[in-house]
């Protein structure tokens, strides 16, 4: 660790500068200026949403805000009671009521100063009338109830099934704390907060600071004080609490714990979370030149949650997917390691400076996104993170950016509802590449001292882009401007061509050529700028090696690459070598046919994982036929090594094999090519090194490929241990996905086999599979019966589980099953809809499969013109299964709009 924790006089200084900004708060309601309100009059509608509008309005409202809460909780009723005191200062006289987010509760009480006064509660905001307040400081304290959570988010209640204990934990982003807490919950209203908690007796209670008094009380519960905090947006304030283990480390003077529930104790490995987490604080201290702005550092493993981590101040949750029942491969282990890294750049990028309004939501995630990769790189055990970075987040941008529902980078927010949509693939993966790119077009040192004297600036404040952008462009000495229009307020990924010439095995001429997509928004068509290596690629000894490597910065239309000239003509050009650049690459004629026969020369591993990737977007793209990319990889795969190639390779194999079953074909031909992916996955898994993670790899696609009664009763068998595969142990997770594997197919005693599971797992996981392999089944009576229990008994099941069953309900081979019930499904959306849950909608989008027939199109058409103003979780799916509907039949050769470049 270069850096260690902020000495004291640091910490003065950096509360002196909060200080400082509340003084000026106040100096500014206090002024001549500090006139009435005079902006357009601006009603709040009666909604569990906050608009940009009133959101801004009340911040003109608002000085400065700092909040004591008091919360009591036990581990046996559905609800819990708090007491809230907001020292609020009023900036200017108000003409309209403030009203206070509190969203799902029951308001006792509300007072003023000491003084109760009426009020007004709709369920999701307390009005308060103009005149029980005054200009300055106000004091108002409200007192309150609120049901548990059961869906991830406000402060959500877990009872595990093991043992009966009870865990709490709160998720809060964009808009839930105020299912927490009565208060002003937007983020350019930071706050400073003082909590205290009564809580059973053998809970541990974590929050932004550590506790500086516990008092044991008559009735066996504690009462837990914590000290006041820094000042910070509402949606990453936590409060967890339960009866946790708890490991304890230390990151050179930063206090460290990691805690997880009783009975998931056993598989966590401390070890590689506080490796991680040590190196993380090591490179950020270092690269933000910012010591570490909080006073602790938890992480917090919790169940049921929603999203796979949230960047809590000091006290950040994860989902405990991330603790493995079994050893992790090396790629899931970088995952975590991932995971931790981005959670943790958000302390300074998101927690230290927070974005004004959800509009810079994805500035935050794709900042996070890029440096974890880059923390990762740069000071930790792995040294193929930029691969993975290609390999996840880049083809997950890939994929949004040219769906009908791509949106800019940076996009117009309009309420919270909004916010929550925007949670995708543009606002991480392209968002995240495109600063990747920022480094290579600015240069790294220069990249880094812009965030440097962003973060520095802003610390403990709200930002906007422009001010991201002006730190970057001043620290560059560049003007950003067009850059920022193009890459962050346009939608759509480019691709780039070549065509070059040769004389004596030299190029004489070579030509980078741009195209923009043709977007369905009909926006003005853009070609960027951006900085790219070009690789030359040739055989020598057999192997296909770079001879060498061309840094081009291209723009517009066509850009002539000079630098090329003279260096050996390639036998195979790789646009962007590398991955340096956001873009899609189409190869050349002649660099196709050498990768079609001597893919497997090809010395780097990274090249032959892009050139493959290339190769299956050919065919998505309607370019290249299904059965001609299947027939190349069987050929092909067996030789690879490189566990990221076969990872992609084993992806594309599954991907395949789900347009087997939708594509129109003979009968005749889908069956050859099924059996023959079959096969050649269950000879990989039994061929691959003992316990590598190439087999580890096989196995998963085998549990999502295999059909046939034969290769069935082998999975039976690897069940019962009749048969085994060296290296492979089927540890409690690979159990249940070969149980799941089995209810799909309905082999052997499948329903048998869930039950007799259950007794000796009956963990939420294992409850959540065995949901998995119920709703899998093909069987319109188990369609039909858990169709009924995510429309009408959903109250009767965690959100978990309503993910488990629609996640699994129709896989790709019952498309027929899907058409039987369609009119069902299609015909509940406006109800689901109707709930405003943003959740669940997000659940029961899950329901929907590519259709990849004109009826199933048509359809898709049909509930989309009927219901213009669905929920955003909802209606953007509608719209993509649409469109992939559409990308599917082009692949068949069948009408269709096939993917543009």
């Amino acid at each position: 660790m270069k850096r260690i924790l902020l000495p004291l006089l640091s910490l003065a200084l950096l509360a002196g500068c909060g200080e400082e900004t509340r003084d000026t708060a106040k100096a500014s309601a206090t002024s001549p200026a500090a006139a009435p309100e005079t902006t357009p009059k601006i009603e709040r509608p009666d909604a569990p949403s906050l608009t940009a509008k009133y959101a801004a309005l009340r911040k003109q409202q608002i000085a400065n805000v700092d909040y004591g809460i008091s919360v009591k909780l036990d581990s046996e009723s559905k609800s819990f009671s708090g007491r809230v005191i907001a020292e609020t200062e009023i900036a200017r006289p108000l003409q309209r009521p403030l009203t206070v987010d509190f969203s799902g509760g029951e308001v006792q009480s509300v007072s003023v100063g000491g003084r109760e006064i009426p009020f007004e509660y709709n369920g999701y905001f307390i009005s308060i009338a103009p005149e029980q307040l005054q200009q300055g400081q106000n004091s108002i304290a409200i007192e309150y109830t609120h049901p548990y959570s059961t869906d991830g988010s406000g402060l959500h209640r877990f009872e595990d099934p093991e043992d009966g204990s009870v865990y709490l934990y709160t998720h809060f982003e964009p808009y839930k704390a105020n299912r927490f807490f009565p208060h002003f919950d937007q983020p350019d209203l930071k706050a400073r907060y003082t909590l205290d908690v009564e809580a059973p007796g053998d809970w541990t209670l974590v929050s932004a600071t550590r506790e500086n008094k516990v008092q044991q009380l008559e009735n066996g519960h504690k009462h837990w004080r914590f000290p006041t905090t820094s000042k910070f947006s509402s949606y990453i304030f936590p409060l967890h609490a339960g009866p946790y283990v708890i490991w304890e480390d230390d990151a050179d003077g930063i206090p460290l714990r990691l805690m997880a529930r009783k009975t998931l104790a056993e598989n966590v490995n401390p070890q590689d979370w506080f490796t991680f987490t040590k190196q993380s604080f090591a490179f950020f201290q270092d690269y933000f030149g910012i010591d570490y702005p909080f006073v602790k550092y938890d992480q917090v493993i919790v169940p049921d949650f929603t999203i796979g981590a949230m960047e809590n101040v000091a006290a950040v949750t994860f989902n405990e997917a991330y603790v493995s029942r079994g050893e992790k491969t090396q790629a899931e282990r970088l995952r975590l390691a991932n995971v931790i890294a981005h959670e943790m750049s958000h302390m300074w990028f998101g927690d230290l400076v927070t974005m004004q309004w959800w509009n810079g939501l994805w500035l935050k995630e794709s900042f996070a996104t890029y440096m974890a990769s880059l923390a990762l790189a740069e000071n930790s055990e792995f040294d193929d993170v930029w691969e993975n970075f290609y390999l996840g987040t880049k083809q997950w941008a890939y994929g949004a950016d040219q769906l009908v529902t791509t949106h800019p980078i940076e996009v117009s927010v309009p309420d919270t509802d909004q916010a929550f949509s925007n949670f995708d693939g543009i606002t991480y993966g392209k968002g995240g590449s495109a600063l990747k790119q920022l480094p290579y077009y600015l240069g790294k040192d220069t990249f880094r001292e812009g965030v440097h004297n962003y973060l520095k600036k802003y610390g403990y404040r709200n930002a906007e882009l422009r001010d991201f952008m002006g730190h970057l462009g001043k620290a560059a000495n560049k003007d950003l401007h067009q850059w920022t229009q193009d890459w962050l307020y346009q939608a759509g990924v480019n691709t780039i061509s070549s065509s070059y010439q040769c004389t004596d095995d030299k190029i004489t001429q070579l030509t980078i050529a741009q195209t923009a997509p043709d977007l369905i928004t009909k926006q003005r068509p853009v070609l960027r700028e951006q900085k790219i290596q070009l690789g030359i690629y040739r055989l020598q000894d057999d192997i296909m090696t770079r001879v060498a490597a061309v840094p081009v910065t291209y723009s517009g239309a066509t850009t002539e690459v000079k630098a090329a000239q003279g260096l050996p003509c390639p036998q195979i050009l790789n646009l962007n070598d590398e991955d340096w650049a956001y873009v899609k690459t189409s190869l050349d004629d002649k660099s196709v046919a050498q990768v079609s026969r001597h893919i497997n020369a090809i010395e780097s591993s990274f090249t032959r994982l892009m050139l493959w990737q290339s190769l299956f977007d050919s065919v998505t793209d309607a370019r290249m036929p299904l059965t001609e990319w299947i027939d190349f990889a069987l050929n092909n795969a067996s030789a690879e090594s490189n566990i990221n190639v076969i990872r992609l390779i084993s992806n594309h194999l599954e991907k395949a094999t789900a347009y087997l079953y939708r594509i129109d074909m003979p009968q005749e031909l889908r069956t050859e090519q099924l059996q023959s992916i079959e096969n050649f996955t269950w000879t990989q898994l039994n061929t691959s090194p003992a316990g590598s993670d190439a087999q580890k790899t096989w196995f998963a696609t085998f549990t999502e490929i295999a059909h046939t009664d034969e290769v069935l009763d082998n999975a039976t068998q690897l069940l019962t241990g009749e048969l085994e595969i060296d290296g492979l142990p089927i540890d409690q997770d690979k159990r249940w996905q070969l149980i799941v594997l089995l209810n799909r197919h309905l082999q052997g005693d499948y329903e048998k086999l869930v039950a007799e599971e259950l007794k000796k797992d009956n963990t939420d996981r294992a409850q959540n599979y065995a949901i998995s392999a119920r709703a899998i089944r093909p069987s319109i009576q188990i369609k039909n019966e858990w169709l009924d229990n995510i429309l009408n008994k959903r109250d009767q099941y965690k959100l978990s589980q309503i993910k488990a069953a629609a996640g699994a309900l129709f896989p790709a081979e019952q498309l027929n099953l899907y058409r039987d019930t369609s009119i069902r499904l299609l015909g509940a959306v406006p109800q689901v809809s109707g709930t405003a849950d943003t959740l669940y909608n997000k659940a029961y989008a899950m329901l929907f499969p590519v259709a990849c027939s004109q009826s199933g199109i048509d359809q898709y058409s049909q509930i989309l013109e009927q219901n213009p103003e669905l929920m955003p979780a909802l209606g953007r799916v509608l719209k993509n299964r649409k469109q992939q509907s559409e990308w599917c039949m082009a692949m068949a050769g069948q009408p269709g709009e096939a993917k543009a470049d």
